[in-house]
């Protein structure tokens, strides 16, 4: 070995240090090396807003529109007065996405890195050695954690040329280089509880197939049947010729699973989302009233229907009070379709439907319940929160996708049929897109009778989470109010939440999820795990020791 290779390996182990890592992700360590390394763009940022409020005050002109999404508490029901407003994307991002460099870039990975991985070895050594004359390890994640800190949208570069703030994001090229970069990770394949990652076999905990039914026989054979009978593909949406009678048969039976009138199949789970809310709310008397918390696809429906004239209100997370207030102060003339996650996807929290019901109804609103992380994991026979509460009957429409519980691609709708009837119809996103696939909808059917047959599957998925909820909270990790297969571990801060996956993964081989900012608020930062009816005890032992190993090494617990 080199004598540069040999500096890059201390470098590297002196980086991923407990004693390293505590010291450059504390709190006030952090604020003073934010303030002074992002000086030059505060003043930037700064003058930016001052000649913005000068053309103001010289032309009249209107401030830009902000998108509430960026801002974790503006203008919410029943949020705490003069809290700092936090730039994120709508629940559900990843983080690293919209945070402005204050840093030169470091040089680039060479070799066998590629846009979307680290090097062969998951542990990012070619791009480690370039530049590492240059670079002190601890220096390098300092610059790395103050740019993941930053808090102003690139977004917000305006100019002639569009993608040059693609130019100037380098956060996840520097977290690449470093071999940090946890997200698009291409795995070489999955199959339930574990998968293998660059020819490296990991538990997976990071996973929504929580019925393991991407690997059921019936389920495989399904999809291959749709295949030899319909071909890969319609080749055309819904309204023309991409309707075929599987489309029809899986309506139907989604429909009496959860006792409503009408189903309707749509291609994605964010399509329905987009397409629902856009459709009912396309004028100027629509008011979309959502959860804080709601997912990116529910905040992107809102956007489409805000083009048309629509509203926007947003209450405090699950609080019904919060709800009341907002739904009161909407106009006569008005509409209102309250919109919430049956089960918050970062959270793992059940939403707090019976209240929401009851605020609803008094109110005279509509009700649509994202149910993607409830169906087959909570409510009698996995039918969700809605049928979890005894309330199937009270919640107008009910949503979700195919992409977890159901094991294939695709969305779902159901309620009444003049309601979808008329959605089908006034819906750009549906009417003008490709038709979910054959293979996608025989699969989803197979999922949906496997789930109805094998009702264990259910029970072992709340055994198992369970569990590990119970031993993590006995080993002293802060789990928020989750109650399903969704169990986000709390760690508040963004460059340890990354330094830990990192460890999980390469010294225990744990696949699990860091969601950061600007993904999630400050001080929400988890990692974020997720179980399935098909993890065996030893799976999920070998990840408690590997928590409770990785918590103390950087001070969690």
């Amino acid at each position: 070995m080199s004598m540069k290779d040999r500096l890059v390996d201390q470098a590297k182990k002196l980086a991923s240090s407990g004693r390293v890592v505590r010291v450059v992700s504390n709190d006030r360590v952090m604020r003073l090396a934010t303030g002074v390394m992002d000086a030059k763009n505060r003043l930037r940022a700064a003058g930016e807003r001052a000649a913005e409020a000068w053309d103001i005050l010289l032309n009249g002109h209107a401030l830009p529109n902000i998108d509430p999404a960026l801002d974790d508490e503006a203008g919410v029901h029943g949020a705490t007065p003069a809290r700092a407003a936090s730039a994120r994307p709508a629940a559900g991002g990843a983080g690293l996405s919209t945070v402005e460099e204050t840093v030169s870039a470091r040089p680039p990975a060479a070799g066998r890195s590629h846009v979307n991985g680290v090097g062969a070895n998951g542990a990012g050594a070619n791009g480690a050695a370039n530049g590492a004359g240059t670079y002190v390890a601890a220096a390098a994640e300092q610059q790395l954690a103050t740019q993941m800190a930053a808090r102003t949208s690139l977004s917000r570069i305006g100019g002639r040329d569009v993608f040059e703030k693609a130019y100037k994001f380098m956060t996840a090229d520097n977290a690449r280089a470093m071999g940090v970069y946890p997200f698009f990770r291409p795995l070489d394949f999955n199959n339930g509880p574990e998968a293998q990652l660059e020819g490296r076999t990991v538990t997976m905990l990071g996973s929504n197939n929580y019925l393991g039914l991407t690997t059921h026989p019936k389920v495989r054979e399904a999809a291959k049947k749709a295949i030899d009978k319909y071909g890969t593909s319609m080749t055309g949406s819904r309204l023309v010729n991409g309707s075929m009678r599987l489309h029809n048969e899986l309506e139907e039976k989604l429909a009496a699973y959860h006792g409503k009138e009408a189903g309707l199949v749509f291609t994605t789970g964010y399509q329905v989302n987009i397409a629902t809310i856009s459709a009912l709310l396309a004028n100027k008397r629509s008011v979309a009233m959502i959860d804080k918390d709601d997912h990116a696809s529910i905040y992107d429906g809102v956007r489409l229907a805000q083009a048309s004239g629509a509203r926007m209100v947003r209450y405090k997370h699950s609080d019904p009070a919060a709800l009341d207030s907002a739904l009161s102060e909407i106009a006569d003339t008005e509409g209102a379709l309250v919109i919430t996650d049956g089960v918050f996807s970062a959270q793992g929290e059940i939403a707090s439907l019976p209240g929401i019901v009851e605020v609803v109804k008094k109110h005279k609103a509509r009700l649509l319940v994202d149910d993607a992380h409830a169906l087959g994991v909570i409510g009698p026979g996995g039918r969700g929160t809605a049928a979890h509460f005894g309330l199937g009957k009270d919640v107008d429409l009910i949503g979700g996708t195919f992409s977890k519980s159901l094991a294939s691609i695709g969305g779902w709708l159901v309620g009444e049929r003049k309601v979808l009837d008329y959605i089908q119809h006034f819906a750009y996103s549906f009417l003008f897109a490709a038709s979910a696939a054959p293979p996608c909808v025989a699969a989803a059917m197979a999922a949906l009778e496997v789930m109805q047959e094998e009702p264990w599957r259910q029970e072992k998925l709340r055994e198992n989470f369970t569990y590990m909820r119970t031993e993590l909270q006995r080993l002293g990790f802060e789990l928020g109010k989750t109650e399903t297969a969704v169990i986000p571990i709390y760690i508040r801060d963004d460059l340890k939440t990354v330094m830990m996956w990192k460890s999980l993964l390469d010294d225990y081989a744990l696949y699990v999820n860091p969601f950061i900012t600007p993904g999630v608020p400050p001080k929400q930062q988890v990692l974020r795990t997720s179980y399935m009816a098909t993890h065996e005890r030893k799976h999920l032992d070998h990840a408690l020791e590997a928590f409770e190993k990785v918590g103390k090494k950087f001070g969690v617990i």
